[in-house]
């Protein structure tokens, strides 16, 4: 027999089945409102449609688009009482400010009002007071506030909030367990445990954590009691407030009829240090309403000690768990206590299983060891399609500042591109780096006669751009505008486009079937050649069609053939309407970046373009030969008369463009080290900017190319002539080539080095003397962060000078800043030892290669000063492609912009 309402305040409902069911109908407040937006259609849609209207103000006459039909939205409750809707029951979604205001206009307008759930969190004290006070007074139930919803499983009816997630039939299965939940989530979470011992639900509460509780534990004993539907009770506590010590109270003292068991879990242990609210606005601790003290009242309350799943033990009255993977256990413990039967069999059980394993290849106990299992409908079809994704999805993001392709590590302060210090990449053939700052895997060196045959080819190919770059050089043009103007040109010519639509086509083939494993498999080639036409049309010229057969003849001799270079060549045989070439080019360049990424280190994006990046470095180097009309090689390869050309070192292709003569090997080895060295100096320099600046610009890749170029100039790359000058102005006649014996050469660096050091001194103290701020100084000495000590290194010149001494190259220019930096501080023009800075390397290794010229008349003081410049760019321009790719993968539009809260207006 149900008991009549035993509290001293207003509580309408009787029983947990008629707080919400197939009768409630409901109004939404804020309805298009960031959350409801999201919840209030799946809530409408499992309910049958007990949504009747929702209000948004200022935006009457709009609408909700549900599966079963749209929610008309209103501009107040007044507009929908006037239109004749009837509804019992108010959902709040508002901000906590608007929350008094709202529940005061659902009962001022609507008489036939019978209950409000808040889902807001945090509504103030006062607020809540006055919710309280008119609800009351107008005999309406409060539910929550921070209310996640409330459940009927018999009736499939969910009202407000987001109890069950998007599938809530999933969590609310018909049972005869009732679910009392301070926390929302495990107001979700709870039920799906007790189906794991077949134990359903009647009704699910989300109470919330506010520190006004409006229908709290009390009552829902009490109509829990009166619930045919209910057999036992499951109840989740939070620290914070005594509404459950008042409900236990008054059901020892009388005041309540409570015949149902009570499986309870309080949480919250780690909260009784803290001294504020952690995570819902009531559960604060340090008073006598944290978890230990409200453990001690259920305990007292069931007369028996926490539950042992071990040794399970319980009463008539319940019994409280440690945590909630117990409650299964503990739940079927009390319902053979109270001589009840399970609602239905099992469903399912609590082990782990895990949707994807990954040890790290750490060998963990077998106890610990993981297997991953099939996810359930539909997360098993998205995982499918995800992991049928190819490369590495990155978040999109503002990188005005930053990069994901460079950094300046503070500790050593060395530029790591992709992780790898530059100094670990000097040794590194120039060819592979070009592959490397776009894969981030530096390839194994047996793609090297791959990797700078394919580099001289995108070189000659550039070259048709020279026409360009001569009529910007004879205007005067520096030479990073003259090169990027013919990068510029290239725009996003049919190679770059065709070389990214085959390389998509191929992955989209083939990646399903092979994953990583890219060797030949015959069979599934022919089986993808029933796709015709499927790549974009195109002519091969007969000299295509030659230089189509080198390639061919190269990856067989060296042994490269993959599942992609195989395709290539049998699609050009069976489709003729195909360019051959860019079809091979395009297969070749996806081979020696398919591991990277299928291992998801680079993006599907950066995958497409590297054949473009690729060739936009041709084109700078096509056109960089300074003496182009009487440069034999320049001409060999313009022409490609003789293909073997193609296999020339990558780095020699350059020497040999700039200087007009094959490198010793000495000059080989120091130009492929310098262009390594060059490759980047961190995000933060001006041409990484540039180009940066490019991609967020929205431009093309070769456009982003001539973004870098166009910020540098004669103080950012062209500015190592002046080192390059310094040193050529202290050397005078003395030619340290010529000079066999040691002692005599070192004893000489030392007398230039103290003349150097003396003619400084004398026009720093003259400055001084007159005031003048803007004096010579020596250029590649000192450095903001290798400094303060009796005597100084950067550790990025040790290195180079070490490794030059290891091959018996010293480097005579790099000997004398060692000794001018000591002249400096032995005649009193420093205080300490300046180090030699990378800068110096730079420019030591730079005249290195051009003294034998510049001495002979062959390069000209113009002439080396755009040598110089021109080798900055080339080693650049690799860093820069890294920064490109980075940014156009990561980045968001015109995410260079600086704020004009950061603008400065100057008068």
């Amino acid at each position: 027999m149900s008991q009549t309402n035993p509290f001293p305040y207003y509580v309408g409902v009787n029983s947990l089945e008629e707080i919400a069911n197939k009768d409630s109908r409901c109004v939404v407040m804020n309805i298009l409102g960031g959350e409801s937006k999201g919840v209030t259609p799946i809530s409408h849609e499992f309910s049958g449609g007990n949504v009747v209207a929702g209000v948004q103000y200022g935006r009457s006459g709009e609408k909700m688009e549900t599966k079963i039909g749209d929610i008309p939205v209103f501009g107040s409750i007044k507009e929908i009482v006037d239109d004749g809707i009837d509804f019992d029951t108010g959902v709040i979604y508002l901000p906590p400010a608007a929350v008094g205001a709202a529940a005061a206009e659902l009962i001022s307008q609507n008489p036939k009002l019978k209950k409000i759930v808040v889902l807001t969190e945090k509504v103030s004290v006062k607020d809540s007071q006055f919710i309280r006070a008119i609800a009351q007074q107008h005999k309406i139930d409060v539910f929550g506030g921070n209310c996640l919803g409330i459940g009927n499983s018999w009736d499939q009816v969910r009202v407000g909030g987001a109890l069950g997630g998007s599938a809530p039939g999933e969590s609310l299965v018909k049972g005869s367990v009732a679910v009392f939940s301070n926390s929302g989530n495990f107001s979700t979470t709870i039920p799906e445990y007790l189906k794991t011992a077949g134990f359903g639900t009647s009704t699910v509460l989300s109470s919330g954590k506010d520190l006004y509780i409006h229908f709290a534990f009390a009552e829902f004993l009490y109509c829990a009691e009166n619930d045919p539907r209910t057999k036992a009770i499951f109840c989740y506590i939070e620290p914070g407030g005594y509404y459950e010590k008042q409900a236990l109270d008054w059901i020892q003292e009388g005041a309540i009829k409570l015949t149902k068991p009570i499986v309870c879990c309080v949480t919250g242990r780690w909260k009784a240090n803290l001294s504020r609210a952690v995570g819902h606005a009531g559960a604060i601790a340090g008073g006598g309403d944290d978890a230990l003290a409200k453990e001690k009242w259920f305990d007292s309350y069931f007369g028996v000690e926490m539950f042992n799943p071990d040794s399970p033990k319980v009463s008539k009255k319940g019994v409280r768990i440690e945590s909630i993977q117990d409650a299964p256990t503990a739940m079927a413990a009390i319902y053979k206590e109270i001589g009840q039967e399970s609602d239905f069999a099992p469903k399912g059980d609590l082990s782990l299983k895990p949707w994807f394993v990954k040890d790290q290849r750490t060998a963990f106990p077998e106890k610990l060891q993981m297997t991953a299992v099939e996810a359930m409908e539909p997360y098993n079809d998205t995982i499918k399609r995800l992991g049928n994704q190819v490369g590495a999805q990155l978040t999109r993001e503002n990188m005005r500042n930053k990069s994901g392709a460079s950094m300046m590590n503070p500790v050593t302060q060395v530029t790591e591109v992709h992780g790898i210090p530059v100094l670990d990449l000097v040794v590194k053939p120039f060819a592979l780096s070009n592959f490397f700052a776009l894969t981030k895997v530096i390839p194994d060196t047996k793609v090297l006669p791959l990797a700078n045959a394919l580099m001289n080819y995108f070189t000659a190919i550039g070259t048709q751009y020279m026409d360009v770059a001569a009529r910007a050089r004879a205007n005067g043009t520096l030479p990073n505008g003259y090169l990027g103007a013919a990068v510029t040109v290239s725009g996003n010519k049919k190679l770059y486009t065709d070389m990214k639509e085959m390389t998509d086509k191929m992955i989209d083939l083939f990646y399903v079937d092979i994953h990583a494993d890219s060797s030949v498999n015959y069979d599934l080639i022919e089986e993808k050649l029933s796709q015709k036409g499927i790549m974009p049309e195109g002519e091969t010229t007969a000299k295509e069609e030659d230089i189509a057969d080198f390639f061919s003849d190269l990856l067989a001799r060296e042994g490269l053939e993959t599942i992609f270079t195989e395709y290539a060549q049998r699609y050009a045989r069976a489709n003729s309407n195909v360019n051959k070439l860019n079809l091979l080019l395009a297969s070749m360049v996806l081979s020696v970046s398919w591991k990277p990424l299928v291992d998801r280190q680079i993006p599907r994006e950066t995958a497409l373009e590297i054949g473009t990046y690729l060739a936009c470095n041709g084109i700078i180097v096509g056109c960089c030969a300074p003496q182009y009309e009487i440069n034999d090689f320049y001409k060999e390869m313009s022409e490609l008369s003789d293909l073997s050309i193609l296999n020339t070192d990558f780095a020699t292709t350059v020497f040999t463009m700039l200087f007009n003569r094959e490198p010793a090997t000495r000059e080989q080895f120091a130009i492929n080290g310098l262009l390594n060295l060059l490759n980047s100096n961190g995000p933060g320099t001006i041409s990484a900017k540039g180009a940066k600046e490019s991609v967020s610009g929205g431009n093309f890749i070769a456009t982003c190319y001539s973004g870098w170029m166009n910020n540098t100039g004669r103080d950012h790359g062209g500015n190592g002539f002046e080192a390059i000058k310094f040193l050529k102005d202290s050397f005078g006649d003395f030619d340290p080539y010529q000079e066999t014996d040691s002692a005599a050469k070192d004893a000489k660096l030392k007398e230039l080095a103290k003349a150097a050091a003396e003619k400084y001194l004398e026009t720093k103290t003259t400055a001084k003397r007159e005031g003048i701020l803007n004096y010579f100084k020596v250029p590649c000495v000192n450095h903001p962060v290798f400094k303060g000590k009796p005597v100084n290194y950067d550790p990025r010149e040790v290195f180079m000078d070490k490794l030059f001494k290891e091959r018996d190259e010293i480097n005579f220019f790099q000997e004398f800043y060692h000794h001018l930096v000591q002249a400096m501080f032995d005649v009193g023009a420093t205080k300490n030892v300046f180090c030699v800075n990378i800068d110096g390397v730079i420019a030591t290794i730079s005249l290195d290669l051009l003294w034998d010229d510049v001495n002979s008349g062959k390069i000209d003081s113009k002439a080396m000063q755009d040598i110089a410049f021109i080798m900055f760019l080339l080693g650049r321009m690799v860093g820069c492609s890294a920064e490109i790719a980075d940014h156009k993968s990561r980045g968001q539009a015109m995410d260079c912009r600086t704020p004009a809260s950061q603008v400065e207006w100057v008068g």
